[in-house]
């Protein structure tokens, strides 16, 4: 829905034009000569005039390399044909979810940063209620417990989600 918007403010209700993938592969080989031929004059300079000139061409196919680089960047990001509405609205939405999921990772990290929770899961939690809580919530098991860990208390891993800690099952164990 506000994709739909966007798209529409962005074109101003106009159809524009959007930048196809260009066929790359005659930049490719004009570069792969390029650095070929800069190869063997470096081989076969024997005057000054003539390793200056060979350096200059070496530098000239380097640059023209660097410069395929950034335009293959740039065409991984463009559409093969010309992409309907609804392809473009889908496109912006999984970037949407990708820069949340991005946003939420970094914000994890930054609060996991001030609490060393390892020490006090390792040494006062059961690792049942914390692969439970994992389970209930959707929460990758690796998140919580590092592979270390998950080795130590593999026992603990087949418990069901809906497992509770209570004083009967303390008694047990």
């Amino acid at each position: 829905r506000s994709s739909r918007r966007f798209l529409e403010n962005m074109t101003n209700g106009k159809k524009k034009k959007i930048p196809l993938k260009k066929n790359i592969k005659e930049e490719q080989e004009k570069v792969a000569k390029a650095l070929e031929k800069a190869k063997s004059m470096k081989e076969k300079a024997k005057t000054k005039e003539e390793k200056i000139a060979a350096t200059e061409q070496d530098e000239k196919a380097k640059q023209m390399r660097k410069d395929l680089g950034e335009l293959k960047f740039t065409q991984n990001h463009l559409w093969e044909k010309e992409p309907s509405k609804d392809q473009v609205v889908k496109k912006i939405e999984n970037w949407k979810e990708k820069i949340k999921k991005m946003e939420l990772n970094i914000k994890h990290k930054d609060d996991n940063k001030e609490v060393a929770l390892g020490t006090s899961k390792l040494n006062y939690m059961d690792p049942r209620i914390s692969v439970a809580w994992c389970k209930r919530n959707d929460v990758p098991i690796e998140k919580v417990f590092s592979k270390t860990m998950r080795d130590k208390f593999n026992w603990a891993m087949a418990v069901p989600p809906e497992w509770l800690f209570n004083e009967e099952i303390a008694k047990q164990g």
